[in-house]
């Protein structure tokens, strides 16, 4: 008997065979293996949980009480894991200085609610279908398990098990015939239902099979009672795939009908909240009466939602001021549905305060930035984030405000204490890819820069140095606001000592350097550097150095000025050179994987095809574009018949990709790849991303978008693979 087989297994093993363990595990692994895959929907890190599972297994084993419900307990971790994988999958908040522009719009809330919702909605399945499940023999409950959690047919229920076909169907009937006596499998069948209709229209959303899951989520109309989750897979779908006036008339009827024919609930305000969201406008198409209506629910993550999309709606700063004071006066930090959204309340007051200084008195900007300091430790500690991220954001307002920098020091020794516990530098370490050694030069830098606020010119000026960012890492190190930033307190400090030569030289850096594509928006969401115009900062800088300086000469100070910049271009020149010889020895060396794509038109391309080409491979979706810069790429290499530019699109609708075609026209040709195949074989994480594959078919290089200063560093990659 199996049951017997397994008993006498784990027998064996708690009493040290490790042979018996590794049976078990080959008795197991591929069913298990089948029921993690088919739960997250990726085979390698299937991979990974399966042996998670065995080894929990290993370790644990001591605590399962009855062996003979061995499989419904190595089953029920299998799930647990799955639940734990996928909630790891929600963008992690990272250091708005380490993050692209396209993160941070992922963070954005109602991205986090799709995702959320969907996790959540998972581990109330799981819930139940464990506790009905308790319930059943071991082998009936085996293949309830597979059926139902792992939607896996009877067929390979039975080859994964070594059973008949008709023994998993007979061992069904029976589980079912058990369960219904309780009254709760009706319910369990309908919830998983319910998540199998809009698994599949997510499924064949990604996949880019659009069409086809737009025909299955017509079945959500059908549905009774309504399937609310499902409907709100439908309409993000028709959002995304007709064009703005035809998605209304779709979408808005069907969100009335729902709201006439339900309860005010609270799940039912928020499909229908959402569905209006999908819509281009966002909040301004939600009415106001489902505003009034979702008002009515305090304390519940809708009511929060609601909250943000009346500011999104709001013209006036001081209806923006309201609504976010709302968040803070009627959450706490305990009792916040979502503790990212109410971060992001104090950030945005704070903000708000940057632009009107006048909202808050000192005293309530102190405690502001106190509450956003608290708001973000408990982020951090949820997310198992670097607790440092939180008390140099603190820091970094403080200083931006010019406020209470007494505290300023306190919670820099706070954050030098917590970085020498282990736990944080774990953290540090795995889920923000940093080292202590930057962690903590990044510490005494701001407390440099409380120095320079200070005006103790000699401390500041030698911390800075003494903790300098390497800036020559990359060009986006070399030019972005942070670093202009940092080139304009060692010049101020300079000039407090009167070094007039190094005040000329750091003034200049701040001053002369070009500037990325996307300085502005980055800078204004790094709360660090509390310089607003660190340029017009320097030039006002570089007069005072003149008249310091020129000593009865009479050379003007455009003259003086000219002179500078010539000098500054000579370092510039010479750190460029440094960071292209550090790009382009640092090749892959990887065999590229191929593709098969088509245009709009119908037109196919395929790598293997272009063998004996350098091939630039610009990877984005269309709110990712990098038309500018990629078009000046493009304009160099345009007669070099050996170089070919191609966008491939990630993932989006045909109208989308139409809709971005006709906006800008680039001039090379631009790929569908609805079921980023592009993306997964290249490993992008981030878009947009370049991928240069050199004339044998290798892949060479791989470029994130932030680093492209006018197509610098592709056209330096181009280059090196031409000339080998």
């Amino acid at each position: 008997m199996e049951r017997e087989d397994d008993v006498q297994l784990i027998r064996k093993i708690l009493s040290g065979d490790d042979e018996a363990f590794n049976i078990l595990v080959q008795k197991y692994e591929k069913s298990v293996h089948t029921l993690v895959w088919r739960k997250i929907g990726d085979f390698h890190y299937a991979e990974e949980i399966t042996q998670d599972t065995f080894l929990q297994v290993y370790q644990k084993l001591l605590t399962l009480k009855d062996p003979n419900q061995f499989a419904g307990w190595l089953y029920a971790i299998a799930n647990r894991l799955c639940i734990a994988w996928m909630r790891k999958q929600k963008p992690a908040m990272q250091p708005l200085d380490d993050t692209s522009v396209k993160i941070i719009d992922n963070l954005t809330y109602e991205h986090y609610v799709s995702e959320q919702q969907e996790v959540e909605a998972t581990e109330r399945r799981y819930e139940i279908a464990e506790k009905l499940l308790a319930k059943l023999p071991e082998s009936e409950r085996t293949v309830m398990m597979l059926h139902y959690l792992g939607e896996m047919p009877t067929k390979e229920i039975g080859k994964s098990l070594g059973i008949s076909v008709n023994t998993v169907v007979s061992r069904l009937h029976r589980a079912r015939k058990r369960l219904q006596k309780t009254g709760e499998f009706l319910q369990m069948l309908n919830n998983n239902h319910q998540q199998n209709l809009a698994t599949q229209i997510k499924n064949h959303h990604q996949l880019g099979e659009f069409d086809k899951a737009l025909e299955i989520s017509t079945r959500a109309l059908e549905s009774n009672p309504a399937d609310l989750e499902a409907y709100g897979s439908r309409w993000r779908l028709i959002a995304e795939m007709f064009p703005e006036e035809d998605g209304k008339k779709r979408i808005s009827p069907e969100i009335e009908y729902i709201l006439q024919t339900h309860s005010e609930t609270p799940e039912v305000l928020s499909t229908a909240y959402w569905g209006y969201m999908s819509l281009p406008g966002r909040a301004k198409n939600v009415p106001s009466s489902l505003f009034e209506q979702i008002l009515q629910h305090p304390r519940t993550e809708i009511y929060l939602a609601a909250l943000f999309g009346l500011v999104e709606r709001s013209e006036e700063t001081s209806q923006k001021w309201h609504y976010y004071q709302r968040v803070i006066d009627e959450f706490t930090v305990s009792d916040v549905p979502v503790l990212s959204w109410y971060l992001l309340a104090y950030e945005e007051m704070l903000r708000l305060v940057e632009q009107d200084r006048s909202l808050a008195s000192d005293d309530f900007l102190d405690e502001l930035i106190d509450g956003c300091l608290a708001a973000h430790l408990a982020m951090c500690k949820e997310t198992q984030q670097y607790f440092g991220w939180a008390y140099t954001v603190a820091v970094g307002w403080r200083l931006k405000f010019n406020i209470r920098l007494d505290k300023a020091y306190e919670i820099l020794e706070r954050a030098e204490i917590r970085l020498g516990e282990e736990e944080e530098q774990r953290w540090l370490v795995e889920h923000n890819k940093g080292c202590v050694e930057k962690a903590s030069k990044k510490i005494s830098r701001l407390r440099a820069e409380i120095y320079l606020r200070q005006e103790r010119w000699k401390e500041a000026y030698n911390g800075l140095v003494a903790n300098a960012p390497d800036f020559l890492e990359s060009l986006w190190a070399r030019f972005n606001g942070s670093t202009i930033n940092y080139f304009w307190m060692l010049g101020q400090s300079a000039e407090g000592m009167r070094e007039w030569e190094k005040a000329r030289r750091y003034y200049a850096d701040a001053h002369f350097a070009p500037t990325p594509h996307c300085e502005k928006v980055r800078h204004e969401h790094d709360p660090i550097h509390f310089a607003p115009t660190p340029r017009v900062e320097s030039l006002t800088g570089l007069e005072r150095v003149y008249h310091q300086t020129k000593r009865g000469t009479t050379d003007t100070f455009e003259a003086f000025l000219k002179d500078t910049e010539a000098e500054y271009r000579i370092r510039e020149g010479a750190d460029r050179e440094r960071i292209r010889q550090k790009l382009i020895t640092n090749k892959l060396n990887q065999k590229a994987t191929d593709f098969r794509l088509e245009t709009l038109e119908g037109e196919v391309y395929t790598l293997s095809a272009m063998s004996g080409k350098v091939i630039l491979l610009d990877v984005g979706s269309s709110s990712s574009i990098m038309i500018p810069e990629v078009k000046i790429v493009y304009e160099r290499f345009s007669k070099v018949n050996d170089v070919v530019v191609l966008g491939i699109n990630d993932g989006e609708t045909p109208h989308q990709v139409q809709q971005f075609l006709d906006e800008h026209q680039p001039p090379w040709s631009v790929l569908l790849d609805p079921h980023r195949e592009v993306k997964k074989a290249y490993q992008i994480r981030v878009v947009p991303c370049f991928i240069l594959i050199d004339k044998v078919g290798n892949w060479q290089y791989s470029c994130s978008g932030l680093n492209l200063i006018n197509g610098q560093p592709l056209i330096w990659m181009i280059e090196a693979l031409l000339s080998d």
